[in-house]
């Protein structure tokens, strides 16, 4: 078997986990990939989809705050990128972040926080391209009370999770041994 891409298959099957309810067994994978990956050539774009896995994952175990450390760092450390901003992806990336940092804050009922980050999305994205993040933004301004089941809602509605059953590639999913514990 050649492991060069072992960490893809790993990262899938974190995302089985995921998709199965196991979160804690998600991000087992996911971070290991993530640890993984970082040796390869092009490591920058398998962070930036394994962050978001693992993101997802501490969402959906409603580690919110955590969720926001998380973007804290990526953000940053794709801002330190310059050679990338000038990058479509990137910035795509990048807004998804601060929308993320917005959501997080919405389910911890802090509005405030939430139109500062959905702002920031804004601005990096046109709103026709980050329609999830200008929904919000707009529901915040206009000081509507927003429950969970409506931001799951809009989160389902605008395809905000990338984890997804109809997104894995199960055959390829290689489980880690119990032993290996990058947490």
């Amino acid at each position: 078997m050649d492991n060069t891409n072992l960490h893809y298959n790993i990262a899938e099957q974190g995302k089985v986990f995921a998709t199965q309810g196991n979160h804690k067994e998600a991000l087992r994978h996911y971070k290991e990939a993530l640890r993984m990956s970082q040796q390869i050539p092009q490591a920058d774009i398998f962070f930036q989809h394994y962050s978001q896995c693992a993101m997802e994952s501490l969402e959906q175990m409603k580690s919110y705050l955590e969720v926001i450390t998380f973007c804290d760092k990526c953000i940053a450390f794709m801002e330190s990128k310059e050679d990338l901003q000038a990058h479509p992806v990137f910035m795509k990336y990048l807004a998804s972040l601060w929308e993320r940092k917005g959501i997080q804050y919405l389910y911890l009922n802090d509005k405030e926080d939430a139109i500062t980050a959905f702002e920031k999305a804004i601005a990096i994205q046109k709103p026709s391209k980050i329609p999830l993040a200008q929904e919000l933004h707009n529901w915040c301004k206009r000081g509507y009370t927003i429950s969970q089941q409506q931001i799951e809602g809009l989160n389902k509605k605008h395809h905000y999770y990338i984890v997804r059953k109809d997104t894995i590639n199960s055959k390829i999913a290689i489980e880690l041994p119990e032993m290996i514990n990058p947490l």
